[in-house]
């Protein structure tokens, strides 16, 4: 199974994807909340590129940004030397899915519907692949509602090396690996 997230400039299916990760877990190998994190893919896009062919930037989403701890601005939102055209971060995506067996038949986790819409309409923009098959698309609150009887998408973790204190919010790889530990270890 993947888990996936996006940071964005906007919460529409066009708007400017900033970065992305991808987590692969299995859940019989149990993995650690520092095993995902080691084990998983991270892409930060350059932003004024789609700006220039037409991904969007809500004013409202930047101001969300601002108010951000400044960590995690630096990670998905300020211009750095390390960040990727939209073509190449694409690229290295889906290398990351390719290094694990069938990976466009492995179900991909993330948090709402957005997410998808986002990586999926930057893929067709750039006349690429996406990430997987439309029906792939799983979501994780629903999911952590169901099985743990939360109504807010979120639940106890109950793993022994796993401190909720070490989750970053709004990290694309803390997001990730977070919640695939409430899939795999929930308690209400």
């Amino acid at each position: 199974m993947f888990m996936f997230d996006v940071e964005t400039l906007g919460v529409e299916s066009n708007a400017v994807v900033l970065s992305a990760a991808l987590v692969y877990f299995d859940p019989e190998k149990k993995p650690s909340y520092q095993e995902m994190l080691d084990g998983a893919c991270f892409v930060k896009f350059k932003a004024k590129e789609q700006a220039q062919i037409g991904r969007t930037v809500t004013l409202s989403t930047l101001e969300w940004w601002k108010n951000q701890h400044e960590y995690v601005r630096r990670v998905s939102l300020d211009p750095s030397s390390e960040d990727v055209s939209a073509e190449d971060g694409m690229t290295i995506l889906h290398n990351y899915m390719n290094k694990h067996s069938d990976s466009r038949k492995q179900t991909m986790w993330a948090r709402g519907s957005l997410d998808q819409l986002a990586i999926d309409s930057l893929a067709t923009k750039l006349g690429m692949e996406p990430l997987t098959g439309y029906a792939q698309w799983r979501d994780v609150r629903t999911a952590v509602d169901i099985l743990y009887g939360t109504s807010n998408g979120y639940c106890g973790v109950d793993h022994p090396d796993f401190e909720r204190a070490q989750v970053i919010k709004h990290h694309p790889v803390h997001d990730c690996a977070y919640d695939a530990m409430m899939l795999m270890y929930g308690k209400n």
